[in-house]
């Protein structure tokens, strides 16, 4: 499958761990049996900026998978044959035709690849999918989105889903396919996405579904995200905004606990970490930008407790997402 994007095709179990590592996250994987041995592997890798279809299959051999890392961006896992344990702390799921596995950023999972055994992985980027949840919900989103791990395609949404992701395979098999131009710009990514965040339960659903059918905060609180949002380099007690709501601040830490799930200053804090997170992503090469610079423009006065809440929220630290500029 996904021939012309073909990085291996060998005999080598040892070539086949790397190049997977390398499209995905570093590993173990060692026959699960004395006598096993790998007969054939190969590896397909197609990036379409925020998405990537990587492909992998091995024949001849059971074989056992640990990873070494914790992923940083979200991965389904589609059986086109044979099955797959997947087991992260007390959940796992068995991949095969009718249920996809999904691991989530910063969970270290092992694995239990079944012999003759096919599987395409569909990565999100951690950056892309966040933004365009945030997009959806027209508001910051203030955790990692965490999918439920075992994704049932016989579920209408998910068997739409998957149809689709078949269809992009169909397509980028054809040199002319509309899927050819695979750049940032890639309209697969986008919708790909909103199917993945519309059709598999997490913990933004219960938000999306109140968007969708039309359901309204609080005006307080829609006016405090406001301004929250507008100006979050500012001084926003929660004072002030509870004054621009025209509630007390007792009623507005409530109001964002049942509609937001998290307190007004949570909220603002989320807000400035995206902000920085933003602003360090768009660096340029010598522009002499520091993350300290970066940091008090958002309204962080304590560099090192800043940088603490950043590694939380985004698994890296400020420095590291700095350093890591597009060539």
């Amino acid at each position: 499958m996904l021939e012309r994007f073909s990085v291996v095709d060998a005999d080598d179990l040892d070539e086949f761990r790397a190049s997977v590592s390398r499209a995905l996250t570093p590993h173990r994987l060692v026959p699960l049996e004395r006598s096993g041995r790998v007969e054939r592997v190969a590896v397909a890798v197609a990036p379409l900026g925020a998405l990537s279809l990587v492909y992998g299959e091995h024949r001849g051999a059971e074989l056992g998978a640990t990873l070494t890392e914790q992923v940083d961006y979200y991965d389904v896992n589609l059986s086109w044959g044979g099955r797959n344990l997947i087991s992260c702390g007390d959940d796992e799921v068995v991949v095969e035709s009718h249920t996809a596995g999904i691991i989530s950023p910063r969970m270290q999972a092992l694995m239990r690849l079944s012999s003759d055994y096919r599987q395409l992985h569909v990565r999100f980027e951690r950056y892309a999918l966040e933004r365009h949840l945030e997009q959806m919900l027209g508001r910051t989103v203030v955790a990692p989105i965490r999918f439920r791990m075992d994704m049932d395609l016989r579920g209408p949404a998910a068997a739409s889903w998957a149809r689709a992701v078949r269809l992009l395979v169909d397509d980028l098999e054809e040199p002319l396919g509309l899927a050819d131009a695979v750049d940032e710009g890639n309209p697969w990514a986008g919708f790909l996405m909103t199917g993945l965040l519309l059709a598999q339960p997490h913990n933004y659903s219960d938000q999306l579904a109140e968007r969708r059918h039309g359901a309204h905060r609080p005006a307080p609180v829609k006016r405090a995200i406001d301004l929250i949002e507008a100006h979050p380099e500012e001084e926003l007690s929660v004072e002030r905004l509870a004054g621009e709501g025209g509630v007390s601040a007792r009623s507005l830490q409530r109001h964002f606990r049942d509609h937001v799930g998290v307190t007004p200053r949570q909220y603002l804090q989320q807000v400035r970490l995206a902000r920085v997170h933003d602003d360090l992503r768009a660096a340029r090469p010598g522009s002499g930008l520091t993350v300290a610079d970066v940091a008090l423009r958002w309204g962080f006065t304590h560099v090192p407790r800043f940088a603490g809440a950043y590694l939380d929220r985004y698994g890296e630290s400020p420095s590291t997402t700095l350093r890591a500029l597009p060539e």
